[in-house]
């Protein structure tokens, strides 16, 4: 028996769902909507060559283009990238935890020489 794409839906992680809410946030701010937001932040990743959307009629094109007039205010970008951060995960975060850190250097400090 065929299953139903309802079935093959993944559960958004909280990580994306808080992206999501600083999406909708920075858009109402700037009178925009949620995709427009999305792909003016996606257009300013220098790792972004062709950034790809997904516009079915012609007025999701009209809505998608307009991504095109966003500026965005510091205050905003560090939002957006601040949610958007990479979680390095293991085994970053274990090196960079304070116990490791310490156990590794214990209290060396390096003079910068003059």
């Amino acid at each position: 028996m065929p299953k139903s794409s309802s079935s093959l839906a993944i559960s958004p992680s909280e990580r994306n769902l808080a992206i999501v809410d600083v999406v909708k946030e920075v858009a109402a701010e700037l009178g925009r909507t949620p995709a427009q937001v999305g792909l003016a932040w996606t257009l300013r990743n220098p790792g972004v060559t062709a950034p790809i959307i997904g516009a079915r009629t012609p007025a999701q094109l009209e809505d998608n283009l307009g991504a095109l007039e966003i500026d965005f205010t510091a205050s905003q970008l560090a939002r957006l990238d601040g949610a958007g951060a990479p979680e390095l995960g293991f085994p970053h975060d274990m090196l960079a935890s304070d116990h490791i850190r310490g156990v590794t250097a214990g209290d060396l400090k390096i003079e910068t020489r003059r």
